[in-house]
């Protein structure tokens, strides 16, 4: 089953994308939680895997934890995701760091992606949706 994030503006999906397998979803929080404290990212951290969304509100400090993650991923060699994200192992040939190992379906680079359905989220006041 993939989980599907997207901002809507009434009933129209105005941009979205597949994160990956649920399963993926809580591989990327658990290589967080391995290297990094979860509790600095409880907007990130806490939400459930399924249903719901991370409301208008919250994503400015969404963005804000996902700047921080991504910047000490940076700083963090490369590691390939055990059982996870098989669909984007072609994306982590020549990996030079950690943020470099983790991709959504399309290839893009997974904090990018997600800091810029951060960023239009903000921008319309909507919230970023999973489904």
């Amino acid at each position: 089953m993939s989980l599907y994030l997207a901002i809507f503006d009434g009933d129209e999906d105005v941009v979205g994308w597949v994160f990956g397998h649920y399963s993926d979803f809580g591989c990327f929080r658990d290589t967080i939680s391995a290297k990094l404290s979860a509790t600095d990212y409880p907007i990130l951290m806490t939400h459930s895997d399924c249903d719901g969304d991370w409301p208008a509100s919250q994503l400015p400090a969404l963005r804000r934890e996902l700047e921080s993650i991504a910047a000490a991923f940076r700083r963090l060699p490369p590691k390939e995701p055990k059982d996870a994200f098989e669909h984007t192992a072609a994306n982590r040939q020549g990996a030079r760091s950690l943020y470099d190992c983790f991709h959504n379906v399309d290839g893009e680079n997974l904090f990018e992606a997600l800091i810029a359905l951060c960023d239009e989220g903000i921008q319309r006041k909507q919230p970023i949706v999973f489904q």
